[in-house]
């Protein structure tokens, strides 16, 4: 893997798992060294580790360092502004690629072709997840071999998809929510048609459960599917429910939600989270 995509992944594990003072603290020295540090020394950190977002490193300049450092920040000021135009929070974990251990070239292939757009990308280890997870991958994208790789919360195919995407020049625009720029083909890969509302209501839940979403309640799943006989079954809280019990669960998420006493996470198409 290039030198970039491994600092972009140890980037995103210290996030996930340093406390924020820390983080805040190691922000605030590497803001003080490109304030303070001579031209040769700030390009090559850009050259090595690119913006603070994980970009590619600015084109240098001849201005003083001061004004070299208030460009950049414009710049990612300005990358945030846009995302947030689009409806997409900077911090959101956009590209997610679900994979097992026998999919390890792929991914490092699906790496590469991410490494060059700002953007985060996760790996989830599917030999780590609940065996449910493959099956509801499957169901949901009608592909049964990983890997899947989901943007922005929507299914968009394997390491030659994103091949094809980025030739054709669409990625970005996926990346970024813009899928009315799409080409067509983009639009038919991603099934653009299909989206789902992120409310947590109880129409919503009863309607994705419907579909073979898995919705994270306090860190335990809750989902509904039917056997190839026609056997429906309801999981919720670490054990199977009657499929009859569905709206009552459901009510009591929302209001547990709403009063903040726990977490609900969708985790499959799209992965959206509500903090309590």
């Amino acid at each position: 893997m290039p030198l970039r995509g491994l600092l972009k992944k140890a980037k995103s594990l210290a996030e996930e798992n340093l406390p924020s003072e820390v983080l805040d603290a190691s922000r605030k020295l590497r803001d003080s060294v490109m304030e303070r540090a001579p031209d040769a020394v700030t390009d090559a950190l850009e050259r090595i580790g690119g913006s603070e977002d994980g970009d590619a490193p600015a084109t240098p300049t001849a201005s003083a360092t001061s004004d070299g450092f208030t460009a950049r920040r414009d710049e990612a000021l300005q990358r945030v502004k846009s995302k947030a135009d689009d409806g997409l929070k900077p911090e959101d974990s956009l590209v997610v690629v679900y994979a097992t251990a026998e999919e390890r070239d792929a991914v490092a292939h699906i790496e590469t072709i991410f490494d060059s757009i700002d953007t985060v990308l996760r790996v989830m280890d599917l030999d780590k997840e609940p065996p449910q997870t493959k099956t509801q991958l499957a169901k949901l994208t009608g592909v049964m071999v990983p890997p899947y790789v989901y943007i922005n919360g929507r299914y968009w195919g394997a390491h030659f998809d994103m091949e094809s995407l980025a030739a054709s020049g669409d990625l970005e625009n996926i990346v970024a929510n813009r899928l009315d720029n799409l080409s067509p083909l983009a639009k038919r890969m991603g099934r653009v048609r299909e989206t789902y509302d992120d409310e947590i209501t109880v129409e919503n839940i009863l309607e994705r459960w419907k579909l073979g979403h898995i919705l994270c309640v306090d860190d335990l799943d809750a989902w509904y599917e039917v056997d190839k006989d026609g056997t429906e079954h309801f999981y919720c809280h670490g054990g199977p429910r009657p499929v009859e019990d569905m709206p009552t669960v459901a009510e009591e998420i929302v209001a547990a939600v709403e009063a903040e006493e726990y977490e609900a996470t969708w985790q499959l198409e799209p992965t959206v989270a509500l903090d309590g």
